[in-house]
């Protein structure tokens, strides 16, 4: 009985660690992945009640960022934001190319840009 404690304890003092260790690094490792294609992070708005009108969107904020440094080489996204354009989620993305600062708006179920503040 003494060694099947002794076991016990000996296996929780090696797993918790490691399970802790490995948690942390996933949770590291999806932080550093919030952001454009350059690995580089930006804000992201999600209002809660927009949140909840649309549900699970097929475009989530870093798909709507890499799809806009596709589109734009080069560019930089500073922030994600959800809004509504003609009853439908979309995503602001606000960024920089060139040294100036723009935005387009990425529909949340297509992927497509709906609009450049250029245009």
């Amino acid at each position: 009985m003494r060694r099947a404690v002794l076991v016990a304890v000996t296996v929780a003092g090696v797993a918790v660690p490691l399970i802790a260790g490995t948690a942390l690094a996933t949770a590291k490792d999806s932080r550093e992945q919030t952001g454009s294609r350059s690995g580089a992070s930006f804000e992201i708005e999600i209002d809660p009640r927009l949140d909840a009108k649309f549900g699970p969107r097929p475009v989530n904020a870093v798909q709507a960022a890499e799809i806009v440094t596709a589109q734009f080489v080069g560019a930089r996204v500073l922030e994600a934001e959800l809004d509504e354009r003609n009853g439908g989620p979309i995503w602001e993305v606000e960024f920089v190319l060139g040294g100036r600062e723009r935005d387009v708006d990425v529909d949340a179920v297509t992927g497509a840009i709906l609009a450049d503040d250029d245009d």
